[in-house]
């Protein structure tokens, strides 16, 4: 009977010791994941920094959009001066329309700039 209380024993205390190490591993590739995200964003609003200084043609790829698709693209200007969280895009297909989007939807970004040899319509 003492050597079976042993190793229930045994077994609970290495169940606590995985645990417990599973936790910690989670916790730090929690941290890992957020550090990855802050970089992502970083690049994208460095991105977004230079095709406003340069008046580009900015055309975004958004996430997590309510619609059937998985993304959405547009295209514009961006009008806003500097952008943090979020930014005004003077769209391309109706330049009466301005729309803010926030940087934590963008998936990519690609711009082109007025002295690119490629046209802009």
């Amino acid at each position: 009977m003492e050597s079976n209380h042993k190793s229930t024993m045994k077994s609970i205390s290495k169940l606590i010791s995985q645990s417990s190490q599973s936790f910690f591993s989670a916790f730090l590739d929690d941290s890992k994941d957020k550090k990855l995200k802050n970089k992502e964003r970083e690049e994208i609003l460095k991105k977004l920094q230079v095709a406003s200084a340069q008046k580009s043609l900015v055309v975004l790829q958004l996430k997590e959009v309510p619609t059937s698709q998985k993304f959405e693209t547009v295209a514009g200007w961006i009008v806003s001066k500097s952008i943090t969280d979020s930014m005004m895009l003077r769209l391309q297909d109706d330049p009466q329309q301005i729309r803010m989007i926030t940087v934590e939807h963008i998936k990519k970004v690609s711009s082109l700039s007025r002295n690119d040899k490629r046209q802009i319509k």
